[in-house]
C-alpha cells in the first residue's frame, strides 16, 4: 500500500524526455544570456572593418582573438577584411551612409579626415598610455583632433632602409651610414661597383612618399608652418634638400627610379639589381620564398640624419568607432582589449617586422628580439611624422601627398629643372591645394 502511493507520487511529477529537454535548453540560455549580462557589456555583436594584410597570419591571429574575445566576454566580435585601397571608400560611404561597422580602420590622416563621424575615444587611449609607458609623438599626431581623441592609434607600416650588407661592406662599410652625406658617399662607390642604390621618384604612393618626406625634413625643408595652414616650402632648407636628392640621384642611382611604382624597388632589390632602397620589412619576408640566397646579405637601417636631425614617414593606422554604432560601449571594451599585451604582443609578434607599436612600452616588446635584423625597427616611431609636419595631419596635406607634390618637387630637379623652379612651381601647387575651404 506504501508502495504504490509513493509511485503514485512520483507519477505526478515525471515529465517526458522532450520537456526535459526543453527546459534544459531554456535553462542553458537564460545561463548564457546571464553570462552576457554579468559581463557588464551585454549581449552584443561588434562589426570591425579593417585592412587585409600582407601577411595572412596577421589576419588570422586577429580572427583567433576575436573567437577568444567572445569566449571571454560574451560578446561577439566580427572583422572584415578588404583591400588597402578599398578601404577609403568604404569608409567614406560609411560616413556618408550613417551605417556600416561599428569600428573602422583609418590610414593617416583619418581621424582628422573623418572626426565629425567619430567619437571620442579618450578614455580608451588615455589609460592605455597610462598603463603601457605612454604614446609616441606620431601617436598623438595622427589621433588628436583638437584636444579629443578621436581614434586609438593601434601602430605603423614602419618604413626604414633595406641594404645589401656584403656589398656595403666590400666598399668599406660594416655599418649603415647615419648620415646623408655618408650615405651619398658610399652611395658613390657602390654605383661604381656596379651596386647603385634606388629610392622610387615615380607614381610610388607608398614608396616614393615614404622615402622623400624624410630627406626633406631632414635638411629643414617643409610644405607648410606649424598652423598647418600656411604653405612654407620655398626655404633655403627646401633647397638644400632639393641639391641634395639631385646630387643623390645622379651620383648613386639609375635613370630607372623615375618610373617607379610601389612594387619596382621590391623587383629590384630582389632581382640583385640595386644595393640600397626605402621600405618596409616585405622584402625580407619576399626572400624567404623568392630569394633565399639573399636573406643573409639583406639588412635595415634607420633613416640617416640631416643637418635638422632624423626623420621617417610610415603609413599610420588606427581604430576608430562611428557615432552611429549602437555598441559603443562593448566597442570601446574590445579595442582596450586588443591593445593590452596578451593580445598585442601576438599579433605584432607573427608579422616580422610588419607592425610597430605606437605606445612606447612595445619599443620593448618581444618580437625584436627574434632576428637581429629587426631589431633597429623597433626605433622607427619616435622619428615618424606625417606630411604637413610640423603641422597637424589634414585634408591638405593628405591631397598633397596623394598628389605627389614632394616626390615631383624632386624628380624634376633629377630630370634637369632648376632648384628655383622647381620648388617654385611646388609652392604654386601646395598654394592651390590649401586655398581650398
Amino acid at each position: 500500500m506504501r508502495h504504490r502511493t509513493t509511485a503514485k507520487r512520483n507519477a505526478g511529477r515525471t515529465i517526458t524526455r522532450r520537456k526535459f529537454l526543453g527546459v534544459t535548453a531554456g535553462a542553458t540560455a537564460a545561463l548564457s544570456l546571464g553570462t552576457f549580462i554579468r559581463s557588464g557589456l551585454g549581449a552584443a555583436r561588434i562589426n570591425v572593418l579593417t585592412w587585409s594584410n600582407t601577411l595572412n597570419a596577421m589576419d588570422d591571429t586577429l580572427r583567433e582573438q576575436a573567437k577568444q574575445y567572445t569566449k571571454e566576454k560574451g560578446v561577439e566580435v566580427g572583422f572584415e577584411f578588404i583591400n588597402q585601397t578599398d578601404l577609403p571608400t568604404k569608409t567614406a560611404a560609411a560616413v556618408e551612409s550613417g551605417a556600416g561597422p561599428d569600428i573602422i580602420t583609418l590610414w593617416s590622416d583619418g581621424p582628422h579626415l573623418h572626426d565629425k563621424a567619430l567619437i571620442d575615444v579618450g578614455d580608451v587611449a588615455e589609460p592605455l598610455g597610462k598603463d603601457l609607458k605612454g604614446w609616441t609623438n606620431i601617436a598623438k599626431d595622427i589621433a588628436i583632433v583638437g584636444k579629443t581623441w578621436k581614434a586609438v592609434p593601434w601602430g605603423i607600416i614602419p618604413i626604414c632602409i633595406t641594404y645589401r650588407s656584403d656589398w656595403c661592406k666590400e666598399v668599406g662599410y660594416a655599418r649603415f651610414p647615419d648620415t646623408y652625406e655618408e650615405m651619398l658617399a658610399m652611395g658613390k662607390k657602390l654605383k661604381d661597383k656596379g651596386h647603385p642604390m634606388g629610392f622610387a621618384l615615380g607614381r610610388a604612393i607608398g614608396d616614393g612618399n615614404q622615402s622623400h618626406y624624410p630627406m626633406l625634413w631632414a635638411f629643414g625643408g617643409h610644405e607648410c608652418k606649424a598652423d598647418g595652414k600656411t604653405v612654407d616650402i620655398n626655404t633655403p632648407q627646401t633647397a638644400k634638400a632639393v641639391d641634395y636628392v639631385r646630387q643623390l640621384f645622379k651620383e648613386t642611382e639609375t635613370e630607372d627610379v623615375l618610373s617607379w611604382d610601389d612594387s619596382s624597388n621590391n623587383r629590384a632589390f630582389l632581382a640583385e639589381q640595386v644595393s640600397v632602397t626605402g621600405n618596409a620589412s616585405s622584402i625580407y619576408w619576399a626572400e624567404k620564398k623568392n630569394a633565399p640566397q639573399l636573406r643573409d646579405v639583406t639588412d635595415h637601417a634607420l633613416w640617416p640624419k640631416g643637418p635638422a636631425g632624423r626623420f621617417g614617414y610610415s603609413t599610420a593606422i588606427s581604430l576608430g568607432i562611428f557615432r552611429f554604432s549602437k555598441v559603443q560601449k562593448e566597442a570601446k571594451a574590445f579595442i582596450s582589449w586588443l591593445m593590452h599585451p596578451k593580445q598585442y604582443s601576438a599579433w605584432i609578434g607573427v608579422g616580422e617586422g610588419m607592425m610597430a607599436g605606437l605606445l612606447n612600452f612595445y619599443e620593448d616588446d618581444p618580437v625584436w628580439k627574434k632576428d637581429p635584423k629587426l631589431e633597429v625597427i623597433r626605433e622607427i616611431p619616435k622619428y615618424v611624422r606625417m606630411p604637413g609636419y610640423p603641422g597637424p595631419p589634414t585634408r591638405h596635406a593628405a591631397e598633397s601627398m596623394v598628389k605627389y607634390v614632394v616626390v615631383n618637387m624632386f624628380a624634376r630637379a633629377c630630370r634637369g629643372m632648376s632648384t628655383a623652379d622647381t620648388v617654385k612651381q611646388a609652392e604654386s601647387e601646395l598654394k592651390e591645394i590649401y586655398s581650398k575651404a
